[in-house]
């Protein structure tokens, strides 16, 4: 039995392995180290900081972080250092996919809910970069919000776009596809598209080339004549205006009587939206849930009319 949280490092591997495609190398090593780095992930040698040992803050989350880069930094590289998303975005997303296969979907959200506001208050990379950074001369800076947190919440966003099926399907194309050579964003575009039939220049472009998230303010009511609920939402303009689905979940006075509906913004600064409720007559909401699931980057401000 390894120890601590090692003891799950078999299954981390055979859990990518199941998403993804088989380990691509003979064998995996986790080693105590001085790496600078809390973690390297050197192909089939993992090196850990000493520190983390001596401290006992060595956690599944970070064996998960350096595991998934056999696949995604190791076997595929990305061909430029501007696309390095393609290692830590991937490398960040996939810990967080550990935590929801082990300990289940609450526990996911919350992973998720931690990396959004990671971003939300980052003030260096993410208001002033594109996580595609051309401009960054120094290799070490990429190392940020951008490249990690950023890059992880936007593949959480992809696969919502295009389902489970297709999400991971194409993650296992785009692999096999590059598998012991190098890549770049586009080749995941390709990847993804082709799995789910989608058209995704404008998802890639509005969130891997432009700075910042959207910032929102929904306000919302309900009109009992027609027992209709509509959405006013205004994106701020420090970002510009963002192009997303958007789930609400609605709940009577008593907390009961959820109902959820999905309705896509546009990329403009204002919309009026009317949201589906399903079949009729049913209480009208007293409160409002904007993205209960955490499947959206914003900064979400929400208020009754």
């Amino acid at each position: 039995m390894l120890p601590g949280a090692f003891a799950v490092a078999g299954e981390i591997v055979r859990y990518f392995s199941s998403l993804v495609g088989p380990f691509p190398y003979e064998k995996l090593a986790h080693l105590q180290s001085a790496t600078r780095f809390g973690g390297m992930e050197n192909a089939t040698a993992i090196f850990y900081a000493d520190a983390a040992f001596r401290t006992g803050r060595m956690g599944e989350g970070l064996i998960a972080h350096e595991t998934a880069h056999q696949w995604f930094g190791d076997a595929v590289t990305e061909r430029e250092w501007a696309h390095l998303w393609l290692s830590e975005g991937f490398a960040t997303y996939f810990a967080a996919l550990w935590t929801q296969h082990a300990h289940g979907d609450s526990t996911f959200r919350h992973n998720m809910d931690g990396i959004r506001s990671a971003v939300l208050a980052d003030s260096e990379a993410v208001p002033t970069h594109a996580v595609i950074d051309t401009a960054q001369r120094d290799l070490l800076a990429l190392l940020n919000a951008n490249s990690y947190q950023k890059g992880s919440f936007i593949l959480h966003m992809l696969r919502r776009q295009v389902g489970d099926s297709a999400f991971f399907a194409a993650l296992s194309s785009y692999y096999s596809t590059h598998r012991d050579g190098t890549a770049l964003t586009d080749d995941l575009r390709e990847a993804v598209e082709h799995e789910s039939g989608q058209k995704l220049d404008w998802f890639f472009d509005q969130w891997l080339r432009r700075a910042g998230f959207p910032e929102i303010d929904v306000t919302w009511s309900s009109d009992p004549s027609s027992h209709q609920v509509t959405l006013d939402i205004v994106q701020g303009s420090r970002f510009g205006a963002f192009r997303f689905p958007l789930t609400v979940e609605l709940r009577d006075g008593t907390g009961g009587a959820v109902r959820r509906a999905t309705v896509l913004v546009p990329a403009e600064t204002r919309a009026h939206l009317a949201l589906p409720l399903g079949v009729q007559p049913a209480p009208l909401p007293r409160t409002l849930v904007v993205d209960p699931d955490v499947e959206l980057l914003a900064r979400i401000d929400v208020h009754p009319q």
